[in-house]
């Protein structure tokens, strides 16, 4: 069963569930960005793209990559690209800034992408694995 927001028309999982109404446009979050920001989130687009059907969801002040549910958050910044994931572990990863367990088999990572070397093998399967755990959800 699911529920769709009377307000904006998503639909979600469970009723009620909190989300912001408020979208946006890729064009709106690259605007006035550097250009090595802008270079690394379409490299970071190519990435995900690969793994299989992706839908992007610009909102107000994050870019959400979904499947069946979202599995990374992307947020453009003037210096950086901040990520948001999930893992079954933890990953160590030079861009990983903090790690939390919320539960037994999923840990949620922060990563900060500074430079665009930094989308590499390692980074991707880690991705890959937030993007197959989004499939049972």
């Amino acid at each position: 069963m699911t529920w769709i927001c009377e307000t904006c028309g998503r639909e979600f999982k469970n009723t009620n569930q909190w989300h912001s109404c408020e979208q946006s446009t890729i064009e709106q979050h690259i605007n006035g960005k550097p250009e090595f920001v802008v270079e690394m989130f379409h490299k970071l687009l190519d990435v995900v793209s690969e793994f299989g059907d992706i839908e992007l969801l610009p909102l107000k002040t994050v870019i959400q990559v979904q499947r069946s549910s979202t599995f990374l958050s992307i947020y453009l910044k003037k210096n950086k690209i901040h990520l948001e994931f999930q893992a079954m572990k933890e990953k160590k990863l030079p861009c990983i800034t903090k790690m939390i367990r919320i539960s037994k088999n999923r840990v949620f990572h922060l990563a900060d992408l500074k430079e665009i070397n930094e989308i590499n093998t390692d980074l991707t399967k880690a991705l890959k694995e937030a993007y197959n755990l989004s499939k049972g959800n």
